[in-house]
């Protein structure tokens, strides 16, 4: 079984029974698996709604989840009992059509939880071809999930912080903490193209969100300049300055 994508309820460091959630695949097959600390192996939950998932988050006791290339997003209930933690029900969360139906191109959706508010963060791109992909804007929306449908709130600013969206999940941290790092911005890392042959290069940029205005920056691996063998390398992980 393969996992990616892992998300915890709390920090194992903390006197909470912390339960840790990730994507899973096996034999082409994906699923939603659970674990806490006590657990002899993990839960694993497989259904239709969670073959086009991208990110996960806990949020106020409840796991929620979203797909990749649409703004459809799922709660799940967990429950515990003497054998670990399982889903007990899944609903889905209703956002506002208008957020993607005047949109005829490519969307790519991430959620991440940022000073208590849960963020949707979409991208609109014209065009499915990757040579002719674009960046049309970036939209970052605050959801009110106490009502469904969904209350939206489009924000323009993160007081500062910056967020990371990357193939492993999206994480916010602050930039006033690390110098020269400047606030308000999105760093996207999480698209990935080999065409290159020998070296393998990651489509990534960075998105102001104070005037909307978005500068790529590359990011080049290959064998020969990481002494790895050839054929080995892969999407890099990427992490979050720590506070």
């Amino acid at each position: 079984m393969v996992l990616r994508n892992a998300v915890l309820s709390a920090s194992p460091n903390s006197r909470s029974k912390w339960i840790v959630a990730v994507f899973s695949f096996y034999r082409s097959t994906s699923g939603l698996a659970l674990w806490q600390p006590g657990m002899a192996s993990w839960y694993v939950c497989r259904g239709s709604c969670i073959a086009g998932c991208n990110d996960l988050a806990f949020y106020r006791g409840k796991l929620y989840m979203v797909w990749r290339f649409a703004p459809r997003l799922f709660v799940f209930d967990l429950r515990e009992n003497e054998h670990g933690v399982s889903v007990s029900r899944v609903e889905p969360c209703v956002i506002d059509p208008l957020l993607y139906y005047n949109h005829c191109g490519l969307l790519r959706c991430n959620i991440v939880v940022w000073r208590g508010k849960l963020l949707l963060i979409i991208r609109y791109i014209n065009g499915y071809k990757r040579t002719r992909r674009k960046i049309l804007r970036v939209g970052v929306f605050a959801l009110d999930v106490s009502t469904n449908p969904c209350i939206i709130t489009e924000i323009y600013d993160f007081d500062g912080d910056c967020i990371l969206v990357d193939a492993c999940g999206c994480k916010y941290f602050s930039a006033g903490l690390h110098v020269g790092v400047r606030g308000d911005l999105i760093y996207f890392a999480d698209e990935y193209d080999s065409c290159n042959g020998e070296n393998h290069y990651y489509d990534t940029f960075v998105y102001n969100m104070n005037d909307g205005t978005m500068r790529n920056f590359d990011v080049e691996r290959s064998p020969v300049k990481s002494s790895a063998p050839e054929g080995s390398l892969n999407v890099p992980v990427w992490f979050c300055p720590s506070e």
